[in-house]
């Protein structure tokens, strides 16, 4: 029973880390944006080890729980059973049978790859869309200039706003009604909030997680993850103009794009495609940020489950990908 135990407690991990993960990943806020870059490239690790951990659910019940025949037909079969019977890292005392074909939860991993890659192929076919409807907006009207040492392209709105694209030939875009109502220091420090999200590639972040785990957004940790790293794109932005043009600037530009146009105005502008420098909740995060400690706790239940799951995962997948590389499988 040692082998059923094992997988028992394994599923049960890897699930309740799925379903309630969320109020961790709210919890540990305060501390993960003091470190905004540091905390979205952690949560992109927890989302990696979870899924490594829902992957490895169909080699760990193939070990434990599928017939020893069935999996494929004749001396084949019988061969690739007895590979996966030596590369099986779980305790050799099998004592629970069921006729599951091991074939079926072997896929299991690629399965959930293929999934992936066909959310990718799917986000990248809309972005490309919603892209061209973009370009033909951009091009009635805009002109480019040089700001604050960027080059942008000015578009004619009433709107106040700014984003930037991952196309270089766009790149950071603004309204005329922006440069009305910013002064010189307030717009540096929005272009310099836009260039930092096209140097650190934040737009490749964004499709990564609206494109290969759209299939997983209604499990809570992939959607409470996917909703907070965002936000820790916009603050990681937000410190980079900070530091090119002070806190006062930044807060004060902020505050006049919530206050004329805002997320939902900037949104009908740019569309999903583009992100954007608007909100005054992020002024709360510039002026006076939260305590550190209160999002320890939650932070630290975090890591140990991720690494629970890290290290559990890993001792599951390792000899199945050594399986397949060795040919059990093909």
């Amino acid at each position: 029973m040692t082998p059923l135990i094992i997988a028992v407690t394994f599923v049960i991990l890897v699930l309740i880390a799925g379903l309630t993960a969320g109020p961790l990943i709210r919890g540990a806020a305060p501390a993960l944006m003091r470190m905004p870059r540091v905390a979205v490239a952690a949560l992109i690790g927890v989302l990696a080890v979870w899924l490594a951990g829902l992957a490895a659910f169909g080699p760990m019940l193939a070990w434990v729980l599928a017939a020893p025949t069935g999996f494929l037909p004749g001396n084949t079969g019988e061969i690739c059973q007895r590979c996966l019977s030596a590369a099986n890292p779980l305790p050799a005392d099998r004592s629970f049978e069921a006729g599951i074909p091991a074939g079926v939860l072997l896929a299991l991993p690629v399965v959930l790859i293929g999934a992936m890659l066909i959310g990718g192929v799917r986000h990248r076919r809309q972005q490309q869309r919603q892209h061209k409807q973009l370009e033909s907006a951009l091009r009635l009207g805009a002109r480019t200039t040089r700001l604050a040492g960027h080059v942008v392209t000015v578009i004619p709105h009433t709107e106040p706003t700014a984003f930037a694209l991952s196309d270089r030939r766009w790149g950071i875009v603004i309204s005329t009604e922006l440069m009305r109502l910013l002064n010189a220091d307030e717009m540096a420090a929005v272009i310099a909030h836009e260039a930092a999200h096209v140097r650190q590639r934040h737009h490749l972040i964004i499709g990564l997680l609206h494109g290969i785990l759209a299939p997983f957004r209604w499990i809570p940790l992939v959607a409470s993850i996917n909703a907070a790293i965002p936000h820790y794109l916009e603050m990681a932005a937000d410190n980079a103009a900070r530091q090119r043009s002070g806190t006062d600037a930044v807060a004060s530009a902020l505050l006049k794009i919530g206050e004329k146009g805002g997320p939902a105005a900037e949104q009908r502008v740019g569309g999903a495609v583009a992100l954007h420098a608007a909100g005054i909740d992020r002024i709360r995060h510039l002026i006076a940020p939260p305590d550190a400690s209160q999002g320890v706790w939650a932070t630290a239940a975090i890591a140990v489950t991720t690494a629970t799951l890290l290290v559990t995962s890993g001792f599951m997948l390792l000899p199945y990908w050594q399986a397949i590389l060795a040919g059990c499988l093909i």
